[in-house]
């Protein structure tokens, strides 16, 4: 890049010469605020990092307010990664936090003890945490500056795991997903090897009838014994609505199937870091999904587990690891 800048006049027209100047670094993605738990509530920590830099971070907890700055200059000592011991903070007061990037990129979280409230579920009558982490739709109209981890999602909520009771009240294990892709990502349908199904998505319309999902571009994925889900891609930008464009998942075999909408002629506009990945940590395994949905999937989600234990039989009872739509409620929010 250059910048012209007026030098002399000849003949009656302004001359320009121009001088060189540093190429503008790409954005990148924006910062991340993560809570990070233990077997017990006295370790938590939250983890604030950006791989282009920290610049700032501000914090207010109740009356306390505290502003973190680094250095951002080429020439100094970036720092990438920031972790807090959740101990210090009053949990009885919203902890807001704001972060920007070296490259000018804005994470907000308006109180991140909600955000740690939605990202872990602790099995009842045990020690056993299953972890939550979804992408949430963008909408491509507007400028996406900055990541907004509380970001609201109108719609039904639900969640499905990989094995699941069955009407005769036996555990089934999933053998097949059906990822329902369209224009935008419809939903998703899990079958099991007893015969039964779920959706990820609506179970119901408004009217009170079955919800059955579109998708001329769905693909189903097959799951073998003992073969797990060790990715899920999810593209965030759908045709300029907070909706999720595309879904792919692939497992430990190499089976990649399903579609993600991120051609500039599927309608799709394109927007800063819209396509997110979900993975499991170390030591985990995908135990199933979890979102909210309207007419369409407005945030889609993967729930991970240890990878060398089974879940114990309680967790196949609770309220909020099921898909619950009474008949008649559009939008029930669990």
């Amino acid at each position: 890049m250059r910048i012209s800048t007026i030098r002399q006049r000849k003949d009656g027209f302004l001359r320009r010469r121009s001088k060189p100047s540093a190429v503008p670094m790409r954005p990148g993605a924006a910062p991340s605020i993560k809570p990070n738990f233990s077997e017990t509530s006295e370790h938590d920590t939250m983890t604030v990092d950006c791989k282009a830099g920290l610049a700032q971070i501000s914090i207010i907890n109740g009356l306390i307010s505290r502003t973190l700055s680094y250095d951002c200059s080429l020439s100094g000592q970036r720092t990438n990664s920031v972790i807090f011991d959740l101990a210090d903070f009053d949990q009885t007061v919203p902890l807001h936090v704001d972060v920007l990037g070296c490259n000018g990129r804005i994470a907000r979280s308006q109180n991140a003890w909600g955000t740690k409230r939605r990202d872990v579920i602790r099995i009842d009558n045990s020690d056993i945490i299953l972890r939550k982490q979804s992408a949430i739709g963008v909408s491509a109209l507007s400028k996406v500056d900055y990541e907004d981890t509380d970001a609201e999602v109108e719609g039904h909520q639900w969640t499905v795991l990989l094995n699941e009771k069955g009407p005769n009240g036996k555990l089934s294990r999933a053998n097949t997903i059906d990822l329902r892709v369209g224009c935008v990502l419809d939903g998703a349908v899990v079958y099991y090897e007893d015969g039964h199904k779920t959706p990820c998505g609506l179970r119901y319309t408004e009217t009170g009838s079955t919800h059955y999902f579109g998708g001329h571009q769905s693909q189903k994925i097959h799951l073998p014994k003992d073969v797990d889900i060790v990715k899920v891609e999810v593209n965030r930008s759908g045709y300029g609505c907070k909706v999720l464009s595309g879904i792919v998942m692939t497992l430990s075999n190499g089976i990649r199937k399903g579609a993600l909408n991120d051609s500039e002629f599927t309608g799709s506009i394109p927007v800063s870091n819209k396509l997110q990945v979900l993975e499991p940590g170390v030591g985990e395994k995908i135990v199933g999904f979890y979102g909210t949905s309207s007419h369409y999937t407005e945030e889609f989600g993967i729930i991970t587990g240890p990878k060398d234990e089974d879940l114990p039989p309680q967790t196949y009872d609770m309220p909020q690891l099921q898909n619950i739509q009474e008949r008649g409620s559009f939008a029930r929010r669990v």
